[in-house]
Formats: structure tokens, C-alpha cells, sequence
């Protein structure tokens, strides 16, 4: 394969052109994947053209692999027609534009049949450096705090004014305006122009260098001489030598020096974690994205009536009621120190001040929560809340491109979390939530959810059965619910007037303006739907989603309002699993129009899910469609589950392609400080935006091929190289035992280790995932421990779809294990212990190469 690359640098937007030429009848794709990867995490812009002798109007295995690995570093193939024409063949489409961004303004081919038997293809691309745009912002500085005269004056407060008042929004107000008032005095509010970013390190020295610099280019174009120009190329190159020294320093100086929070509030500052903020055009104006936001329908009265009628009228699953009990004060400083969100709502009391005061003004927050809890009302200044429109795609066209974030006022959030812990107390104890429902709910998590649900794939696998898979994608659930029906649910579980009381009335009466840059919209009421960004929301709305499950066939499970339907069939009775399916969705239908939450079908997913095998012989044309509200839900070769891409056969491919993709975009943004920053930062960055990518699910996908498994272990060896700043083809295992990081196989094992450990001595942790696990000498209890030596009963599997599975895959680890890391105390022990003893084994296979 030959190839030649070109970097474009304008003013600092750095690109990248390749040009490729790949011989016919070449195996070029381990070099192209190897090139793929080092440049595409360098560069934020990429384009390659070529011929590549690869015809992709054929559905080949080479066609397949070249658009697989070129998916996988997040690069787009752009769509051309046939580009080379032969007399004794068919036309083939083997000359390629391939490309990372959205920037092209245009492409495309023309013949050339004077010369060539290839088209001629092209590319326009509009590369423009960012441009700043001025804002407003406020802010209080608390550098120059003096904290103990701000406690003095706080703790001397008479706070009588608001233990008076009748009304407890009256006391929130009161409370409020005392609170501010001492702010204001201590750390005024003041309004800052930002113009443009700070650039620190453009000290004396380097406007020094910059001045010769210019003077020098001055010369030049005043008397274009041969000296001239070579002094201001030695000018030009010095300035960009001690540009780069200072930012560097200026770096490693503050970061080498800083807190955790510190080093997360720089990063956070200079762009390093997340992309530029999206600007809203003129187009969208923010009364109409509120009202987009805020609009939904109601359901007709007379449905309501009858929907809430059957509710009372179902006998109560529990005999017990729940009630809101007083806090105390410790209960309250406890939240206080959980809660850790920033974000300041319309009452302009953020979690900094009150964290400042804390100790000094729980009493009186006391006082306001129990109040509000014992007499059944939420404050309404309380329920106000600011909307950040965030764009979905990259270039939002519409209103629907938009997803709206709360920001809640601070002090809601500690009387919610207050009553969601008494709540989820009453729900757990009184076993009322569905065992099959893993959202938001301790010791669960979405992973949980897809181990439930690839396990059960497998165990048909196991006996030679497919699977039919539907996601049921309901629209803006949350923001759908019935306030009377989900009281009427309340009721139905256990919930006492007084506490229903509360709930209504911190559901009914809320409001919000869209917010940007400054600007707000004017405020909409809230009609329907738990509130957005709400601590106690996913779990109401949990309890309101679980009336939907009680008259399911299939096998079901849900994570919040993600809602996965399955059954197994052998291949020849496949319609028998459709029809029970088919069953579930005229339900769902049902249940929908009386409780008035909807499901978009064009936006569910199907798939039949078993062994290449046994799919084969599966004869699509005779399947009945599934239909919902008459719309056939069409069958996918992948669908996406809570982030988890699942094909067909659970080959994974289509998994670690998006996490490739993933991982190298992200990469490629932090590449653009990688002479500036400092490792420890490197370091910090990585495991915190990267590794995450590599370990979400990790456990559901055992069984991905050894070729997967090596692609992921390249891509965090790219992490390595690019924390220490290594070359593309040096060894990473000395660093990576410098790093302490195990390899993605080890890695892997120590999250199914750390998830088993959970499941066996977690009593929140799911009952789906427990049952599946058995100490020797125990008969049927998992709890009821071997006296000995801790060993857990290999689940029986007699086929290699079972083998790889989580439940066999973890015993076996966990068998192999040494008895003390077994017995250790606690999940943070027995993580260190097992990572101890893979680094261990690691570090003697380093030496022994050595």
C-alpha cells in the first residue's frame, strides 16, 4: 500500500491530507488500520482519498472490513457512484473520499476518458479557525471571602421571622432573602464581559518575541530580500519556540500544583474536557423552545376517570401505609455533602454558599424540610426551574434537535433527596418496585439490566433457540404523566393522604424559562410529567411505569422507560414467539391511551437474536410482522440497547466499533495539548473520559473474538503513547505497568470479579442476577456460604455460548482466585486486592521478556 500525507496547520486548526493508492489483490487492511489509528487521534479534521481497489458496490468481506475499520476511528465514507469503468467486468466504486467531519461544502466525480479508466473525484472543505463570541456573565468571587466574619454574621441571624410564618414558601422567601443579603455584603454579585478567552502565558518575554517577530515580517515586506526573509523566518520560529515553552510551563506549573478540583475546574476552563458549546441561532427563539419543551398532551377526561377508577377500585398490594417522618439535623449535613451539583438555580443560592455556612444554618433548614414534609405542601419558589437547550446533533435544525437540562434551585434538591430516601425505604422494605425494573434503584444499574438480558440470549443459545427482541421507545415519557393517575397509583401502594399531599403538590404548579447566554425566555407552566432534572423523578415515574407490567407474556425488562421485550422460539416455531409478542404490544397500546403515555414506533427496534446456526435457518419471508398500532416494527441486523450494541449472533463487532469511534474522537481532541500538558493530567484526563468507554458493559460481551479484544487493547496502548508521549511503534508495557493499568483482558476480569462481589454480598443487588449463583454445600441459598473455602458451583453448560457467559466466566474466575482476596471485608478492599494480583502476574511476564 503507498500512501503520502499532507498537515495543513491554519491558524492553529490542524488538518490532515492523505493520499492512498493500494495495488489489486493486496491484504492492506492491517497497514490501514495501523495508520487509521495514529493520525486520526492527532488530527482534528481528516480527509483521505484514493483508489483503494476495494469495490464497495459489492457486500463482500473485504467491502465489509475496509467500511468497519474505517467506522471504527470515526470517519465517513462519502457516497459516490461507480468511479472506475472496465470493458470486461462491471463497474466498480473503488475510488475513495473518506472524511471525519461535517465541514464538506461539497463532492463528487467526473469522468476522464482521455486519460483514465477512474473518475476524477473531488472535494471542497471549508476549514475556518473558531471565532470567540463576546457573552455576559454572573458571578460572585469568593477569593477575597472572609469566612469568619460571614459565619459571625450567619450564626448572629434571627431567624425568628421565619419560624412565624405561616406559609412555608413564605419561610423559603424569608430564608432566601436573609441569606442573599449577607452575600451581597460579603461576595456582591457583579456582571463580567468576557471578550475573549484569558491567555496567561503571553508574559513580557513572549510579547517581546512577538514584537521582533513583526517587525521582522515588516522589514521583509518593505525589501523582499533573501537576508530579510531568513531573518524573519528565525524571528517567526523563536516566537513560536517560547510561545510554546511559556504555555507549557504555565501548564505544568498550575497543574503540578493544583487539588483534584482545582485540576478539573483548568480543564474544565480550557476546553480540554468536552466540546465547544453550541451556539443557538436567532431561528430558535427561546419562547418557542420553551414552549416545545413545555407542551404535551392531556388525556381526555373521561379516560382519566375511568384510568384512576380502576386504580382504586385493585385491592392493595401491602397492608402497611407510608408517611413522611422528620429529619434530623445530621440527616440533613449528610445530603449536604452528598449532593454535589454546582449549577445555581433562579434563586441564585448555590450549593458554595450554603456549603460555606453549612453547620450554622441546618437548624433552620430543619425547620423548613420537616415543615414542608408534616404538612403535605413543597414550596412553590421551590418550583421554578432554568432550561439549557442542548442540541442533540451537531448542527440542530429544529425544535425537536434539542434536549432540555433543568437547573433546579439547590435547596429543592436537599428536601427531595430527603424524601426520595424515606421513599425508596418504604418501596424496598415493602418489595412494591418490580424485581424486573433496574432503574434508578440502589445496587442496579443499566448493566445490570443487559447482563439480565444477554444472559437470557445465551441460555437460549444453549438450546439451540433464537430470541425476538423489541425496544419500546416511548415518547418523552417523563414528561407525560398524569399527575391525578400517578397520585391514584400513590394510593394504590400504600401512600397515606399526607404524603400524597406532598407529592401533588410538589408535581402541580411548576414552571420554567429557557435560558441562554444571558437571555430568558418567558415562563411556561408545567401541566403533566414529573419534573425534568428532579432527584425524586425517576423513581415516581418508576412507580407510574411499573402498572404496564402486569398482564406481559413475554419476558420483559425495563431500566426507567427503556422497555425490552423477549421470547424464545426454536426456528421453526419462531411465529409462535412473534404472536406472544404481538400480544404484549396490543397491551402496551392499550395501557397507553388510558395512562396516557406514548410510544413512537418508527423509533422502536426488533431483532432475532441467536447462533449464526440456527439463524440460518430461519426463513425470514414467513415470519409474521410485529405491529404496533398497526405500524410493522421492522427486524434490524444490530440494535442499540442502553448504549450496548447488539448484532444478531452477539458477535460484538458493531460494539467495539462505536467504542472505537468513541475513543478515537476523544482522543483526538485531547491530542491538541499533548505537548503542553503534563502526565499526572494526561493521566487524570484518560481515566476519566477514556476508560469509561472501555469498561461501560464490558461484562455483557465476553465472548467477543480475540481480534475485538486486541483492538480494544490497541486503543488504550494509544492511550499510554500519548500520556507519555511515545512513538507510534514503541512498546507500552513498561509504562503500562508504571501506570499500574492492566491490559483490556485483565482489565475485563476485574470488573466481572468487582460485579460478582456486588451480586454476593450486596442485599440490594438484583435478585435476577443473585439466583444465578451458588456456594458448595449451599442447596439453594447463595447467602448460605461454604464454611471453608468460599468456592461458588459452576453453573451447568454443555456449549460455548454458555461457557462465555457472565455466570460461568465470573465463578471460574472467582474460583481461581487466592481464599484471602476472597474473604476481603468490603468491594473497595477486594478490588485492590484483585487488581494487586493481576499487576503481580503481569509485572513477572514483563520480566521475563526482559
Amino acid at each position: 500500500m503507498e500512501y503520502l500525507f499532507l498537515e495543513i496547520n491554519l491558524k492553529g486548526v490542524k488538518a490532515i491530507l492523505g493520499v492512498v493508492y493500494s495495488p489489486p489483490s493486496i491484504n492492506y487492511f492491517s497497514t490501514l488500520e495501523s495508520i487509521l489509528d495514529n493520525i486520526c487521534s492527532e488530527y482534528t479534521h481528516q480527509v483521505i482519498m484514493g483508489d483503494f481497489n476495494t469495490d464497495l458496490l459489492k457486500n463482500s468481506s473485504n467491502s465489509q472490513k475496509l467500511r468497519s475499520i474505517i467506522n471504527s476511528v470515526n470517519l465517513s465514507i462519502l457516497p459516490l457512484k461507480a468511479t472506475h469503468s472496465n470493458f470486461s467486468t462491471a463497474d466498480s466504486w473503488i475510488d475513495l473520499i473518506i472524511t471525519s467531519s461535517n465541514k464538506v461544502a461539497s463532492y463528487g466525480q467526473f469522468p476522464a476518458p482521455g486519460f483514465s479508466n477512474h473518475d476524477l473525484i473531488f472535494l471542497s472543505y471549508k476549514l475556518k479557525p473558531p471565532k470567540h463570541i463576546p457573552h455576559t456573565i454572573k458571578l460572585r468571587s469568593y477569593a477575597r471571602l472572609n469566612r469568619d466574619s460571614l459565619i459571625n454574621e450567619v450564626s448572629a441571624i434571627d431567624w425568628s421571622s421565619v419560624l412565624n410564618t405561616d406559609s412555608i414558601n413564605d419561610m423559603v422567601m424569608e430564608f432566601n432573602s436573609k441569606l442573599l443579603n449577607i452575600y451581597n455584603t460579603h461576595a456582591p454579585e457583579r456582571e463580567v464581559k468576557i471578550k475573549r478567552p484569558s491567555v496567561p502565558w503571553i508574559t513580557s518575554n513572549v510579547r517581546l518575541a512577538m514584537n521582533r517577530r513583526n517587525r521582522a515580517f515588516v522589514t521583509y515586506k518593505s525589501c523582499r530580500t533573501v537576508q530579510n526573509w531568513e531573518a524573519f523566518k528565525k524571528a517567526r520560529n523563536r516566537c513560536n519556540q517560547v510561545v510554546r515553552s511559556a504555555k507549557r510551563r504555565y501548564f505544568h506549573d498550575f497543574l503540578n500544583n493544583s487539588s483534584q478540583s482545582e485540576t478539573w475546574k483548568f480543564i474544565h476552563s480550557h476546553g480540554l474536557s468536552k466540546t465547544k458549546k453550541q451556539v443557538i441561532s436567532d431561528i430558535f427563539p427561546l419562547n418557542d423552545l420553551n414552549v416545545h419543551f413545555s407542551s404535551s398532551a392531556c388525556l381526555p377526561s373521561h379516560v382519566k376517570l375511568k384510568t384512576i377508577s380502576d386504580i382504586t377500585s385493585m385491592s392493595s398490594p401491602h397492608k402497611d401505609s407510608f408517611s413522611f417522618s422528620t429529619v434530623t439535623e445530621k440527616d440533613i449535613l449528610k445530603v449536604l455533602q452528598k449532593l454535589k451539583s454546582k449549577a445555581v438555580g433562579h434563586d441564585n443560592i448555590g450549593r458554595t454558599m450554603i456549603s460555606y455556612v453549612s453547620e450554622h444554618i441546618v437548624p433552620i433548614l430543619a425547620s423548613i424540610i420537616n415543615r414542608s414534609l408534616l404538612t403535605g405542601n413543597f414550596p412553590s419558589c421551590w418550583q421554578k426551574a432554568f432550561v439549557l437547550p442542548l442540541p442533540k446533533i451537531s448542527m440542530p435544525s429544529a425544535l425537536n434537535h434539542f434536549r432540555p437540562i433543568s437547573i433546579l434551585p439547590f435547596l429543592s434538591k436537599v428536601l427531595e433527596a430527603v424524601a426520595l430516601k424515606q421513599i425508596q425505604t418504604y418501596l424496598t422494605k415493602s418489595n412494591l418496585l418490580n424485581q424486573h425494573q433496574s432503574g434508578f434503584r440502589p445496587g442496579h444499574s443499566t448493566t445490570t439490566a443487559l447482563l439480565k438480558i444477554t444472559e437470557d440470549v445465551r441460555d437460549g443459545m444453549e438450546f439451540g433457540r433464537l430470541t425476538v427482541l423489541v425496544l419500546i421507545d416511548f415518547s418523552n415519557a417523563f414528561n407525560t404523566v398524569d399527575h391525578d393517575i400517578l397520585i391514584a397509583i400513590l394510593s394504590y401502594i400504600g401512600f397515606s393522604l399526607s404524603a400524597r399531599n406532598w407529592v401533588s403538590s410538589y408535581l402541580r404548579g411548576r414552571q420554567q424559562a429557557v435560558r441562554v447566554d444571558g437571555m430568558v425566555s418567558d415562563w411556561c407552566e408545567l401541566t403533566t410529567g414529573v419534573p425534568q432534572g428532579g432527584i425524586l423523578s425517576p423513581l415516581l415515574f418508576s412507580i407510574f411505569i411499573n402498572m404496564i407490567t402486569c398482564n406481559f407474556r413475554a419476558s420483559y425488562h425495563m431500566y426507567a422507560d427503556d422497555l425490552q421485550l423477549y421470547a424464545h422460539a426454536d426456528a421453526t416455531t419462531m411465529n409462535n414467539a412473534i404472536t406472544v409478542i404481538n400480544s404484549d404490544l396490543n397491551w402496551i397500546l392499550n395501557w397507553s391511551r388510558r395512562y396516557g403515555v406514548t410510544v413512537n414506533p418508527s423509533k422502536c427496534q426488533a431483532i432475532a437474536l441467536g447462533s449464526a446456526r440456527h439463524l440460518g435457518k430461519l426463513n425470514h419471508t414467513s415470519l409474521d410482522p410485529l405491529i404496533y398500532n398497526g405500524v410493522v416494527i421492522p427486524y434490524s441486523s444490530h440494535v442499540r440497547d442502553l448504549g450496548l450494541s447488539l448484532d444478531c449472533s452477539l458477535t460484538w463487532r458493531s460494539h467495539v466499533e462505536e467504542v472505537s469511534r468513541k475513543v478515537c474522537t476523544t482522543l483526538r481532541q485531547l491530542y491538541r495539548f499533548k505537548n503542553i500538558l503534563p502526565p499526572c493530567t494526561k493521566k487524570l484526563l484518560i481515566e476519566s473520559l477514556i476508560l469509561p468507554m472501555f469498561d461501560y458493559a464490558d461484562v455483557c460481551y465476553l465472548d467477543a473474538d480475540k481480534y475485538l479484544v486486541n483492538k480494544l487493547d490497541r486503543l488504550l496502548n494509544n492511550c499510554i503513547r500519548f500520556i507519555y508521549g511515545l512513538r507510534k511503534y514503541d512498546h507500552v508495557s513498561f509504562y503500562r505497568s508504571q501506570l499500574k493499568w492492566l491490559n483490556i483482558p485483565q482489565r475485563r476480569n476485574l470488573r466481572i470479579l468487582s460485579t460478582l462481589f456486588t451480586i454476593l454480598n450486596d442485599p440490594l443487588a438484583p435478585e435476577y442476577l443473585k439466583c444465578k449463583f451458588q456456594y458448595l454445600g449451599s442447596s439453594h441459598d447463595c447467602n448460605l456460604r461454604s464454611r471453608n473455602n468460599l468456592v461458588l458451583q459452576i453453573p451447568s453448560h454443555r456449549t460455548g455460548f454458555l461457557s462465555n457467559s457472565f455466570a460461568v466466566t465470573a465463578v471460574r474466575l472467582w474460583n481461581t482466585l487466592p481464599l484471602a482476596i476472597r474473604k476481603s471485608p468490603n468491594k473497595w478492599i477486594f478490588k485492590t486486592n484483585v487488581k494487586e494480583h493481576y499487576l503481580g502476574s503481569s509485572d513477572t511476564q514483563i520480566n521475563n521478556n526482559l
